[in-house]
């Protein structure tokens, strides 16, 4: 510490601290980084401060204020906010004193505040040196208040000392934290080398350096600085000398002597003799002072660099994702336009432009020509069977069609499935003939439900009673399963039970109530209403789907829920909507059938139940009025939709303005029948669908499917109707199960068991089966497929739906994983709940 310090004398600091400082800041070795003395600053602002003339109640206010000037000269961001800030007197005029008092807070004042509170609380917490070295009660003084003290007093050695002591303080707590601050800087990590503090002249007259050195020892204990070492040439005769060997002795005791926060304090005094030989030998051994590689100032640098880049690219693209998602949220354009809309849509429908309508032949013959296909097939097998093919049966139980007009048999989904049936049976029939070794023949054998499902369990009986039969008789087991079950009813879950109490696997179509998996030997390739409702009740709480003004839209932020307790379906369908988006007010619509069980107890305090449409109507039109973001969840059957939108329009105030988001019950067969966008111009209609004559992008299984429909049937009323792909995709589901247990059998016989065992393993593997509503991936025990695709439709007055929502598996390595506007919402997957949830039709 030899020589003058080169910047401007500061009278109160000393040209011993100015000295250290400036060599502490100019000897830093390679790769140390910058060297910053905050607190050993701080408290050089304050001794130089003058507070001379100021009123002694307003001290520690301006000792603050001119440290924080102080600390403002050193500081460029500081400074440039000072220059936006303004001068202290306000400028003429009202708009600038306007500004004034506008910047002055935030640019002036709140800088200058949090400077004093963040000083104030570093220098007075519990277990900081000034609070120690101070004595600071245990309830706290202000700062600023109490280093007061330091600017006034006698001059000369009385004040001095306790100027040299918080200086001597101040710098060793901030050359210890130097070395202890948290690495996550560059330069902060390869900080190896301490401090030596060198004086190598004796210290004179009214130098610092003599109570420097004596409080050194303590300084470091109250700082619990680890990193310093001080070695200054005194005179002769100031304390006690020791020989190299004695000073070797009680250099090695240092490692066992220890002060606060581990720093080590000792105090050597030596007198170097030149014919000490014991030294001598000691010190060619000790101390050794390792110097380490050499380092530089380019290495952090790289990485500073590197860091900074990968910040700012990280951040650059979670900026990306959240202005994705705010500009999603913030747009308030209609998801699927206008009611009104005309243009084609992805989801054309029968001709790409204008509705379908029935054949003008009656439900009974339509539906006949269809059993007339399957009959034609069932010969076919048995003529294969003669020729030595291996054919085996399976049941189709569904409803018939006995309807001789389309106003009794618009709603029956009988006609689609059958359909479905059909053209799957044919292709299975196809590829057997073709892969004679491989392949099993199928006949398929309709089986009568009756409406609603009531003579299910009967029929069930009756083919259980066969199937036991032909089994005492020691025939081989030549019927192999079931399909259909497509409603979720009573009757139909009697007939599952009775089905498998006879061992006969069963592959579901169209019925997604969760209550229909609740036996080992049934499987479904419609997703259940868990999935539907979640991706429901995502889709209400995103999109811009409820009409604020005109061309404006928003999220639901509260739903209405219809639905039916004494229907298996619509009472399951109503409370996983429930679970999923909360705010929610249910309005309970019990229809009585002739198969409906007793009503049922009430659901929950808070629901309300009606007896009439006209009802319903009322009370959903209150509560739009209380919140007009309210999306009306229908999960309800489709009869009583027409009823409640003709109520709604003309026995309410809401003049039929509204949004309804429909089950999938509402499939697209009924939409086209009842037309409610034509009809109620007010309404916003969307609803969950399987499949669309027209996808994009497309399915590979489901664009041949198609064109395997169209061929046979045309364009007409089921083009567009997902239980027609629901049927097939069965089918093949149980075929493919058939032709493994064949497979795995080899010339052994096979049956039912097979079947099962090969369902339960997942037909198709990881990949799954390619069906024409998308991949059929069944893993291991599994009910419904994974992630199995959902569209939502909305419905347009004068073209076919188009696609709202779409999310699931649409082909082999092919998902829908986001939706809405950009991609900006996740889809709901399986794989992030551990029941499994899906969606489904459930005609």
């Amino acid at each position: 510490m030899a020589g003058e310090a080169e910047a401007p004398r500061r009278e109160q600091v000393g040209a011993t601290f100015q000295k250290i400082e400036e060599e502490l800041l100019r000897n830093r070795p390679g790769g140390f980084g910058r060297l910053r003395l905050p607190q050993f600053r701080l408290m050089c602002d304050i001794v130089e401060a003058d507070l001379a003339g100021c009123p002694a109640g307003a001290q520690a206010t301006e000792l603050r204020n001119k440290s924080y000037e102080a600390h403002c000269a050193r500081s460029v961001f500081l400074r440039a906010l000072q220059a936006v800030s303004g001068g202290e007197e306000s400028p003429p005029g009202v708009p600038g004193a306007v500004w004034y008092w506008l910047r002055r807070p935030l640019f002036g004042l709140l800088p200058r505040w949090w400077y004093g509170w963040r000083h104030r609380r570093r220098m007075t917490r519990k277990g900081s040196w000034y609070r120690a070295w101070a004595e600071l009660p245990e309830g706290g003084t202000d700062f600023f208040a109490n280093a007061c003290r330091l600017t006034v007093g006698a001059p000369g050695a009385a004040r001095r000392k306790p100027i040299v002591d918080v200086l001597l303080r101040a710098l060793l707590a901030d050359l210890e934290r130097a070395f202890r601050h948290p690495r996550l800087s560059p330069w902060g990590r390869r900080r190896r080398h301490r401090v030596v503090l060198v004086f190598p002249q004796p210290p004179v007259g009214d130098d610092d350096t003599g109570w420097l050195l004596e409080q050194f020892p303590r300084a470091v204990e109250q700082t619990g600085c680890t990193g310093v070492m001080l070695v200054a040439a005194v005179r002769p005769g100031r304390e006690r000398t020791e020989s190299f060997a004695e000073a070797a002795i009680t250099l090695k005791s240092w490692i066992g002597t220890t002060g606060a926060a581990g720093a080590r304090v000792v105090r050597v005094g030596v007198e170097p003799h030149a014919d000490d030989e014991d030294a001598a030998r000691w010190l060619s051994r000790y101390p050794e002072i390792a110097v380490g590689r050499g380092r530089s100032d380019v290495a952090p640098r790289v990485e500073a660099a590197v860091a900074a880049v990968a910040g700012v690219t990280a951040l650059g693209l979670l900026g990306g994702y959240v202005v994705t998602v705010v500009t999603a949220s913030s747009d308030t354009s209609c998801l699927g336009g206008s009611a009104s809309s005309s243009g084609a849509s992805p989801g054309a429908g029968d001709d790409g432009g204008g509705r379908s309508r029935p054949p003008d032949r009656s439900p009974r013959a339509v539906y006949g020509d269809v059993v007339k296909a399957i009959t034609q097939q069932n010969k076919e097998a048995d003529k294969a069977a003669r020729s030595g093919a291996v054919v085996r049966t399976v049941g189709y139980l569904g409803v018939p069609v006995t309807a001789d007009n389309w106003g009794e048999a618009k709603y029956s989904g009988a006609i689609p499935e059958v359909r479905g049936i059909a053209l799957a049976q044919e292709e299975i029939n196809e590829q057997a003939d073709q892969q004679k070794n491989s392949k099993v023949w199928l006949r398929v054998r309709l089986m009568d439900a009756g409406e609603g499902f009531t003579r299910a369990p009967a029929a069930a009986r009756a083919l259980a009673k066969e199937v036991r039969a032909a089994g005492r008789a020691g025939g081989g087991e030549e019927f192999l399963g079931v399909v259909g079950l497509g409603q979720s009813r009573p009757g139909t879950l009697s007939a599952r039970d009775i089905l498998a109490g006879a061992g006969l696997p069963m592959i579901g179509t169209a019925a997604t109530a969760e209550e229909m998996q609740r036996s080992p030997m049934y499987r479904q390739v419609a997703p259940d209403n868990h999935r539907e409702a979640r991706v429901a009740a995502n889709f209400a709480r995103h999109a811009n789907i409820v009409q604020t003004a005109p061309g404006t839209c928003a999220p639901a932020r509260k739903a209405v829920v219809i639905g039916d307790p004494t229907d298996i379906y619509s009472a399951n369908l109503s409370d996983r909507f429930a679970e999923a988006f909360g705010d929610v007010h249910r309005i309970w619509y019990p229809v009585q059938r002739p198969s409906a069980a007793p009503p049922p107890k009430r659901k929950g305090q808070g629901d309300e139940w009606v007896s009439h449409t006209s009802q319903m109507a009322d009370s959903i039109c209150r509560r739009l009025k209380e919140e007009p973001r309210t999306v009306v969840y229908w999960a309800a059957r489709a009869h009583e939709f027409e009823n409640f939108l003709d109520d709604f329009d003309s026995r309410t105030g809401c003049n039929g303005q509204s949004t309804v988001l429909g089950g999938n019950d509402l499939d697209n067969a009924v939409v086209e029948q009842q037309r409610p966008s034509e009809k109620h111009l007010k309404l916003r209609l969307y609803y969950a669908a399987q499949a669309l004559v027209k996808d994009s992008p497309p399915n590979v299984k489901g664009d041949e499917f198609r064109r395997r429909y169209a061929a046979a049937y045309g364009s007409d009323l089921w083009s567009n109707d997902a239980r027609v792909p629901l049927a097939s995709d069965a089918l093949d589901v149980l075929s493919e199960g058939i032709n493994a247990a064949y497979q795995s059998a080899g010339t052994a016989p096979f049956g039912r068991g097979g079947v099962q065992s090969a369902l339960e393993q997942g037909v198709g593997g990881a990949e799954g089966l390619r069906g024409a509503t998308g991949s059929l991936i069944f893993g291991e025990g599994a009910k419904v497929p994974v992630n199995k695709r959902l569209l939502i439709l909305h419905d347009t007055r004068d073209a076919p739906p188009e696609i709202a929502l779409e999310c699931g598996i649409r082909d082999s390595g092919d998902e829908a994983k986001t939706w809405g506007p950009r991609s900006a919402f996740d889809c709901p997957r399986d794989q992030d709940d551990d029941g499994g949830d899906d969606e489904g039709g459930d005609g």
